[in-house]
């Protein structure tokens, strides 16, 4: 089994290698601009799961989200010279939709914020 040392150095890599997978070599106009946001590893290192976001609206991120799913045999085939497990992983990619629950927060406590009567003495 792995340490989380050597997890999160795999991960690291593995995002790293991605991103430049991504961004350069794939060449695939309605990916727009992506960008990788975490990896996560399992403790086996057999599936990596890569969370992204995408500037865009929703028909942005659906489109992106098809061309990533159908493009994930030429991102493994390019990742092969910088795997040094006996496996390569299985990508699973997920977007990240984390920037826009914090912001709906932060609209949401605003609102109360400006709701609430002040209190001036």
């Amino acid at each position: 089994m792995a340490d989380s040392r050597r997890l999160n150095r795999y991960a690291d890599m593995l995002k790293r290698a991605l991103g430049n997978i991504i961004e350069f070599k794939m060449q695939d106009p309605n990916k727009g601009f992506v960008t990788l946001t975490r990896v996560k590893v399992s403790v086996d290192l057999k599936i990596a799961t890569i969370y992204y976001t995408v500037l865009g609206g929703e028909d942005q991120k659906n489109l992106t989200k098809k061309v990533l799913k159908r493009s994930i045999p030429f991102i493994k085939n390019e990742l092969k010279p910088y795997i040094t497990t006996r496996w390569m992983p299985e990508l699973r990619f997920f977007f990240d939709d984390t920037l826009e629950q914090a912001e709906r927060i932060n609209e949401l406590l605003k609102k109360i914020k400006d709701d609430s009567p002040s209190e001036e003495k």
